[in-house]
């Protein structure tokens, strides 16, 4: 970590922005695909409860395997189930079966992996990153992270114009292998001290211990408090905003493609004015 873990970061944020575009790009054509072909607020609610509740469930099992586990090669595996799952459901799409229900449980198993490849990035960063050197690389990593949320809706709208689901779902495929091989053939990071012990996990134990930490602290209990609430108040508009635009103004995908990346600017305008 000493002497390359800039080009370890650089190679790390490369493959991680990649990833994150065609990850980006398949959850647009997906929630637009529903809202277009369906404009029903009930399925708009299941295909939100299916991309969310699998990540619900696993978080804190996935926190204590960010934390035992070698991280590399779970992000690895992560990104490899997704791309997997993705591949599946274009082949199912182009045989023609292209059912709500598909799209629903495909998003589940891709919940599923972004559940465990989402903190195991998160505890990554700071393994190969210098202390002293950790809110610079954080703040460079939301930036491209924003950056993304803008590019991604105006891409996906663009290719559903232009083209077919199937042709997004082709693309996720192919920047997952990307970044997989990126992961894998170059970056050389050993893993850290608790994976190379061989302890043995006890998730539910871990799981008391975090719970006491927060319960012991009184502004992390505060904090979490209301960064639960802030969420559930900001979801349900978050998520059914593409609806209301459908009823409301028409089928155009350019309509619903506006309102996400008027969101995107400002989440960077926001970003920008934490940092000043």
């Amino acid at each position: 970590m000493k002497t390359n873990w800039k080009e370890n970061i650089v190679l790390f944020l490369i493959s991680q922005t990649l990833s994150l575009l065609g990850s980006s790009l398949v959850q647009y054509a997906i929630l637009w695909y529903i809202t277009l072909n369906t404009k029903s607020g009930v399925m708009m609610t299941i295909a939100t409860i299916c991309g969310f509740l699998p990540t619900f469930f696993l978080s804190p099992f996935a926190g204590v395997w960010a934390d035992r586990y070698n991280r590399k090669i779970l992000i690895i595996l992560a990104d490899s189930f997704i791309a997997i799952t993705t591949l599946l459901l274009a082949i199912l799409f182009l045989m023609g079966y292209k059912s709500m229900e598909l799209l629903f449980v495909m998003s589940a198993f891709r919940a599923v992996g972004s559940g465990i490849q989402t903190p195991a990035i998160g505890a990554f960063i700071p393994q190969i990153v210098p202390k002293e050197q950790l809110t610079k690389v954080n703040a460079a990593n939301s930036s491209i992270q924003a950056m993304v949320m803008l590019i991604s809706p105006m891409l996906s709208g663009a290719l559903l114009t232009m083209s077919t689901i199937e042709v997004i779902f082709f693309i996720d495929i192919v920047t997952a292998v990307i970044a997989v091989f990126l992961l894998l053939i170059f970056l050389k990071v050993p893993a850290h001290d608790k994976a190379q012990s061989q302890e043995k996990v006890s998730y539910f134990k871990d799981l008391q211990e975090g719970i006491a930490y927060i319960k012991g602290h009184t502004y992390v209990k505060k904090f979490f408090v209301f960064s639960a609430f802030f969420l559930f108040l900001a979801a349900p508009p978050s998520f059914l905003t593409p609806l209301q635009v459908t009823r409301s103004f028409g089928d155009d995908v350019w309509r619903l493609t506006a309102i996400e990346v008027t969101f995107s600017i400002g989440m960077m305008l926001g970003g920008v004015l934490m940092a000043t």
